[in-house]
């Protein structure tokens, strides 16, 4: 046999095995880049975004601007959250006094009653910006999950009966319609 022969043979071989390797990491790069990307939408939406999306079976364009609207929420109720734990703890060390100020006890109570209706105000934007993009059956759903939140009779209970019924069956009375 023919040196040049024998080793073409090999070298042929060798080119199809670089070829495959390279089809290899091309095909694991482009995989491991989809996969980022869909980890990260799902970094995106976690937490509340991630249960509503379970709860009110979101599409993928609901589901981003939920992320969206959540974000938002938490940027702006975040300070305030804070700042009503740091004034709760200034109310408990005056408390915690020999002799705790009445006047600046009720100062804190009153600005922790402020805090709180901010952080309503925001609740009710963010509600009202979910329901905007929520289908008529999505929006019955997340007012349910609203009224559990806040520890409401579940919707259409200790309602007479022509409130339960509208409550049932036309939705126009809970705001669920689009307005488009």
């Amino acid at each position: 046999m023919n040196y040049f022969s024998k080793y073409r043979v090999v070298f042929w071989i060798m080119i199809l095995m670089v070829l495959i390797n390279i089809s290899a990491f091309t095909s694991f790069f482009f995989f491991y880049r989809a996969n980022k990307a869909n980890i990260a939408d799902t970094m995106n939406c976690s937490g509340t975004c991630r249960f509503l999306n379970e709860k009110l079976a979101l599409n993928a364009e609901q589901t981003a601007k939920v992320s969206e609207i959540n974000k938002k929420f938490r940027d702006q109720t975040e300070p305030v959250v804070a700042e009503i734990k740091n004034t709760r703890t200034a109310m408990l060390d005056e408390l915690s006094s020999v002799n705790p100020d009445t006047a600046r006890l009720s100062q804190y109570t009153q600005k922790i009653g402020e805090l709180q209706k901010s952080l309503q105000k925001a609740a009710i934007v963010q509600f009202q910006q979910l329901k905007q993009i929520c289908t008529p059956d999505q929006c019955v759903k997340l007012s349910a999950i609203y009224s559990e939140v806040y520890g409401c009779n579940k919707m259409g209970q200790g309602m007479e009966k022509s409130m339960q019924y509208q409550y049932r069956y036309g939705k126009k009375n809970q705001g669920c319609e689009k307005n488009h």
